[in-house]
């Protein structure tokens, strides 16, 4: 059943590339976190989940902030002080003793859609009409856009319907990978990956192993004989993300973010159509031996 609480709809819009993919992939974080209780995924993707979408949600205020104050927004300390009240929330959300998990989870995601998307067509839109109205040299409008002109494109990870696996949960968690990419990617391109990278890794690398584990239980409970083989894939790009957040300590971070997120895109690809798809095929075709 595809519960889809958080719908994003063009009117979100703020024109922003490196805003837009950042709120994209908190509404793909809270629609999984949703339609994880609805499967059944149990307290430990819950709360792991929360943490995910507490630490998403503070690089992408980081990022709102650094660009009100690069651009001089008069709105700033007001809009700040929003921001950190969604965080106190989230904070106390995680520290709830609430019995009834799903009862938890619904009034954690209502809340941060109702909240999302009020802040975006109230906050965020007023905050992006300020800077395009004429108070920008051309480099400042390049930032504004999320890319230099020259860019041609700024989704390297292109989500298309042959990426679906049907599993509405796992759907949800692949999207919400694909717009942090791209955001990050933007940042690169916007002269931002710097201050962005070390976050954006961390909280990638967070929900990374919330999405495998999610598989992983996915396999185990349905006795999936390619187990071990696509476990295995999965441990691969653990230990490649965490050498990710060892070399960005060392290197050139643009370079660093270049390579990262056409790593992870290549990777993400390749992992749906390949062992998703597959283990997926075997799900279905198990539930319709079972209901023949």
């Amino acid at each position: 059943m595809n519960i889809q609480i958080a719908q994003w709809q063009p009117k979100y819009e703020t024109g922003n590339i490196i805003i837009d993919e950042q709120h994209k992939s908190l509404f793909s974080t809270i629609n999984a976190l949703n339609n994880a209780m609805l499967e059944g995924q149990g307290q430990k993707l819950l709360m792991k989940t929360i943490q995910s979408l507490k630490d998403y949600t503070t690089v992408h205020f980081e990022t709102e902030e650094k660009f009100m104050l690069d651009h001089q927004y008069p709105g700033y300390a007001e809009h700040k002080i929003k921001h950190e009240a969604l965080k106190d929330r989230v904070c106390k959300f995680a520290q709830e003793d609430e019995n009834d998990l799903f009862k938890l989870t619904n009034k954690i995601s209502h809340f941060l859609t109702d909240w999302l998307i009020h802040h975006i067509k109230d906050e965020d839109l007023k905050m992006i009409e300020f800077c395009r109205s004429g108070h920008l040299d051309d480099s400042q409008a390049d930032q504004l856009r999320g890319s230099d002109s020259s860019s041609s494109t700024i989704e390297i990870a292109q989500w298309r319907p042959e990426y679906e696996t049907g599993y509405i949960l796992i759907d949800h968690q692949h999207q919400s990978l694909f717009h942090a990419i791209n955001a990050l990617n933007g940042a690169m391109l916007a002269g931002r990956g710097d201050e962005l990278l070390e976050k954006t890794l961390e909280s990638l690398t967070i929900y990374t192993t919330i999405h495998f584990e999610t598989e992983e239980e996915y396999m185990v409970k349905n006795d999936y004989p390619g187990y071990l083989e696509h476990k295995s894939k999965h441990e691969d790009l653990r230990q490649q993300v965490e050498e990710f957040n060892q070399q960005v300590k060392n290197k050139n971070k643009t370079q660093m973010t270049i390579n990262v997120s056409h790593f992870l895109t290549d990777w993400l690809i390749h992992h749906i159509k390949d062992e998703d798809k597959k283990m997926i095929a075997f799900f279905r075709r198990k539930r319709q031996q079972e209901n023949v």
